[in-house]
């Protein structure tokens, strides 16, 4: 048999700006029978994705045969087998074969970097800058790490005095500052970079995206504009980065406008279908979000909010049971719970299909027990079906005693029923549970105080709470109002008067106001009240209030 190492094939794959053959080379010289073997044992291995041995047998047939394109695809499966010492045997091989070529000693540098050898990436870079080359000097720019980037910086700086109107050493300059946060500076490297070539593209991307994370939103625009219009010429990478840029600036019309362009050239690309779904609903476009989605959801199956949202559509569109199709699918990803509540006020289960509902939809969603039961607990309250609520709380936490979610629901369940015995309780099984748990410190303070109980007790939970939270308006309401409990209007005034500052709700009002009361205020504590009653006017703790108020102080 006769092989050749020159490449004729039709089926290429590019390494940099060189494209090697993947099959194998047409004949130009014989082969002996050992480097045969070398070119069809590398040629196999490279096949299976046995990067490694591929590489080996490739250079060992290379350095034999002194075929350029056998130490090009060396190079190719070394960088597959992404081990720079193998990069560094194939890329020496190709430059030596190919002295004048600049992109061996791309690939050279590149190696050296990722084995942390500066010096030796520092001279392959000169070699390919002396070649005529210079993309290696942004592939290692990306690849710096903290302790090189000055050490670069400086180099690619004194190469500016051989090479002034070199676009690439620009933009790795632009890179090296972005990393080393001299957005300014790197602005001023990439602009001149783009003085040398407007439509050098990875540059014009890179610009961009300067001004998007410096956040100059309508500067990124402007400068994208000009390359993104007519929109069916633009390159798909700036069209991609421009409607990100009108997602951030809230245009969602355009963002829609330029991912639907985006989906029309790569159709099977999950991001483009998946974005202008998104969009599309955005825009009220509901029957396009469906058949951008179902797309998305072909092209990636595990991408479940992408039901989510087609059952949204369907339901913009007056199609429930097709909501109810995509909802069912949902289960995993970020809206599976979301999907859920959804599914169960679109399916609103009877009275005498409740249990059995609830059952099956725990069965279908083990993991997600404990929220299907409060989605049940929330379903009988509705209902005001109080009795069954009570028996599916205590169901809930014979299977999840430890579930805090559930216990502090429960708590304020049977608060809201006066079960005080049962509040008391879950609060303090939760604390056991979770000793710094700032509601139930706080819910059990304030149950005790509300009851006049316990005062001491109750003081020492909120002052605990409050220590784990001390600017949270609620806690200090809480121990405002156990203070006044306690006989100490003073303190009471001030911590009250803090919290009402800060949350100006009904609740506190009705406190404040007693306390002014009892001081003596009346009509400070009425001017509260007043306030209060003119946002709502039939507010029930307001108009208790000053009933209490009047009746414990009538003699004032």
């Amino acid at each position: 048999m006769v092989i050749s190492c020159s490449s004729t094939s039709n089926s290429a794959i590019k390494i940099g700006n060189i494209e090697t053959e993947q099959n194998l080379p047409s004949p130009k010289h014989n082969l002996t029978t050992a480097q045969l073997s070398k070119l069809l044992i590398g040629e196999l291995s490279l096949q299976r994705g046995d990067y490694k041995t591929s590489t080996t047998q490739l250079i060992e047939a290379a350095k034999s045969t002194q075929d350029l394109n056998t130490a090009i695809r060396a190079t190719y499966s070394a960088q597959l087998s992404q081990t720079p010492d193998l990069l560094i045997q194939a890329s020496f091989l190709w430059s030596q074969l190919a002295p004048q070529d600049p992109l061996p000693w791309q690939y050279i540098a590149q190696a050296q970097s990722l084995n942390q050898q500066f010096e030796k990436t520092i001279d392959a870079l000169e070699k390919e800058l002396k070649r005529g080359g210079g993309e290696g000097l942004v592939r290692v720019a990306n690849l710096s790490t903290d302790a090189t980037q000055k050490g670069l910086q400086h180099q690619f700086q004194l190469w500016l005095g051989t090479y002034p109107s070199h676009k690439k050493i620009y933009y790795a300059l632009a890179i090296l500052a972005k990393k080393l946060d001299q957005t300014d500076q790197a602005i001023a490297y990439i602009e001149t970079s783009l003085s040398f070539d407007e439509r050098y593209l990875e540059a014009q991307f890179f610009y961009g995206d300067l001004l998007i994370q410096s956040n100059n939103l309508e500067g990124a625009d402007r400068y994208l504009s000009q390359y993104t219009r007519p929109l069916e010429q633009a390159p798909s990478v700036l069209i991609n980065q421009h409607a990100q840029t009108f997602t951030l600036m809230r245009r969602p019309v355009l963002a829609y406008e330029y991912f639907k362009e985006l989906t029309r050239r790569q159709p099977n690309h999950f991001y483009f279908q998946y974005s202008a779904g998104l969009l599309a609903y955005e825009n009220n476009d509901y029957s396009a979000t469906i058949s951008y989605l179902k797309k998305a959801i072909e092209l990636d199956p595990t991408k479940h909010s992408a039901f989510y949202y087609m059952a949204l559509s369907a339901l913009r569109e007056e199609l429930p049971n097709q909501a109810i199709g995509f909802l069912s699918q949902i289960n995993q990803g970020p809206d599976r719970v979301n999907a859920l509540n959804l599914l169960v006020e679109l399916e609103a289960p009877n009275t005498l299909s409740r249990a059995s509902y609830f059952l099956q939809l725990r069965d279908q969603n083990q993991d997600l027990s404990p929220h299907i039961f409060a989605l049940e607990i929330s379903y009988l309250q509705q209902a005001q079906d109080f009795e069954a609520t009570t028996q599916t709380y205590q169901k809930a936490l014979h299977k999840h005693p430890n579930n805090i979610s559930l216990l502090y629901a429960y708590a304020l369940f049977a608060d809201s029923l006066h079960q005080f015995d049962i509040t008391e309780q879950m609060l303090q099984r939760i604390i056991d549970i979770e000793p710094n748990h700032v509601n139930a410190l706080n819910a059990l303070g304030y149950s005790y105080t509300e009851r006049n109980i316990k005062l001491k007790e109750a003081q020492a939970l909120i002052l605990k709470a409050l220590a784990l939270d001390p600017k949270n308006p609620a806690i200090m309401d809480s121990l405002g109002w156990v203070k006044y409990r306690l006989g100490h209007l003073r303190q009471s005034l001030n911590l009250l008067t803090q919290a009402y500052d800060i949350m100006p709700i009904a609740e506190m009002a009705a406190h404040l106001g007693v306390v002014k009361w009892a001081l003596g205020d009346t009509q400070g504590a009425f001017n509260t009240w007043n306030l209060a009653l003119e946002k709502e006017p039939d507010n029930a703790l307001i108009k208790q209030a000053i009933l209490d108020a009047q009746n414990e102080f009538q003699k004032d």
